[in-house]
C-alpha cells in the first residue's frame, strides 16, 4: 500500500508563478486584482486570511486564460 500525497495548496504569489511559467504576463498584484474581480477561482483552503489553491484549480485557470486570452 502506498501513502498518498498530502493535499497541497498554492498561494497567490505561487499562482502568479506558475502562471508566469506557462507565458502568462501577470504577477502577485494582478492576480490580486483579477480575484477581486472575481476573475480567478474560488480558493480552496484558507490559513489564516491567506487563500490557497490546489494545482488542479491554477493549471484549469492558465488553460481557459489560453482558450479566451490569444495572442
Amino acid at each position: 500500500m502506498s501513502k498518498a500525497e498530502p493535499l497541497r495548496f498554492y498561494n497567490l504569489k505561487e499562482f502568479a508563478d506558475f502562471s508566469q511559467a506557462h507565458g502568462i504576463d501577470t504577477n502577485h498584484r494582478k492576480l490580486s486584482v483579477y480575484r477581486k474581480r472575481g476573475k480567478l477561482p474560488e480558493p480552496s483552503a484558507y490559513v489564516g486570511n491567506k487563500a490557497g489553491w490546489t494545482k488542479e484549480q491554477i493549471d484549469s485557470w492558465i488553460e481557459e486564460y489560453k482558450n479566451t486570452h490569444p495572442r
